[in-house]
């Protein structure tokens, strides 16, 4: 049973982050406009949004659908609010505020913090890598470090992807 639970946290706890990310890519350029954040969470929870995350896309779109339904209130106005605010690579401190502190998703459980900890398991590399690059055409980069490093969302070589413990950007 409490294996279930953990699996249950974690997916949400996903699933948190996974929409957060996803409504990033559409409205990172929105300044917060409440007529784009209300457009985006009406087409946020398709399959195609959530092909290259840990968990299964259908997992997904249940946690993306709990997430805007039960949430929607206090997810546009996190969103309106950090958007008018910051225009950012990447919403890491909207994650953590509205996914550990709002709706308290990751509560138990870690809450993934780099797009390494997001990737699927269980694919083969080149299925892997054939999604990271459809993701990364549509917007999906991660722009923090010019390097192309195993959590870069562009792998050119399918097998230097299994890397056991990536270098800390520190020692690069």
């Amino acid at each position: 049973m409490s294996q279930s639970m953990s699996d249950m946290a974690a997916l949400l706890c996903h699933g948190c982050v996974a929409v957060l990310k996803e409504l990033h890519k559409l409205l990172k350029e929105s300044s917060g406009r409440k007529k784009l954040v209300d457009r985006s969470l009406g087409r946020l929870c398709q399959i195609d949004n959530f092909v290259s995350y840990t968990f299964s896309p259908p997992k997904m779109i249940k946690a993306c659908n709990y997430i805007v339904e039960t949430h929607k209130q206090e997810l546009t106005e996190n969103l309106i609010e950090y958007y008018k605010k910051f225009k950012t690579a990447e919403n890491l401190p909207l994650q953590e505020k509205f996914c550990d502190h709002v709706i308290k998703a990751c509560e138990g459980t870690r809450r993934p913090t780099k797009d390494s900890e997001m990737k699927p398991h269980g694919l083969s590399m080149d299925e892997a890598n054939e999604q990271l690059q459809k993701a990364s055409h549509s917007g999906f980069s991660s722009i923090e470090s010019p390097v192309q490093e195993s959590h870069s969302m562009q792998i050119e070589k399918p097998h230097l992807q299994e890397q056991t413990s990536p270098l800390p950007h520190e020692e690069l």
